[in-house]
């Protein structure tokens, strides 16, 4: 009935029973995976790298920054076209809409 293990209580050694050293050793073992289980679950959190990608204006694919064309559509990645504003002469990205200097509508 006991284990023949004693233990020491309130200054007293006792005779533990072999079941308390039984129910004893589970939890020493269930602490231990506990707390490793929860270092890996709440542990340090890898962040993840950014991508850096470019964006074709023509087909919306994503391209390596490295790519000089589309892998999709084969449009050139960089730099866009230009086209000049009626209104005031200045020189701009063919993907704007209004002119950065003058506010006007840029005509394709």
């Amino acid at each position: 009935m006991f284990a023949g293990d004693r233990s020491y209580l309130n200054g007293c050694f006792r005779a533990m029973a072999v079941g308390e050293a039984f129910s004893a050793g589970i939890g020493v073992a269930l602490g231990l995976v506990m707390g490793e289980y929860m270092l890996q679950t709440i542990g340090p959190s890898k962040r993840a790298e950014a991508k850096q990608v470019l964006i074709c204006r023509e087909c919306l694919a994503e391209n390596s920054v490295e790519n000089r064309f589309c892998n999709n559509c084969g449009q050139p990645l960089y730099p866009p076209p230009r086209i000049m504003c009626e209104m005031c002469g200045s020189e701009m990205p063919a993907i704007m809409k209004f002119c950065g200097d003058c506010g006007e509508i840029l005509k394709k």
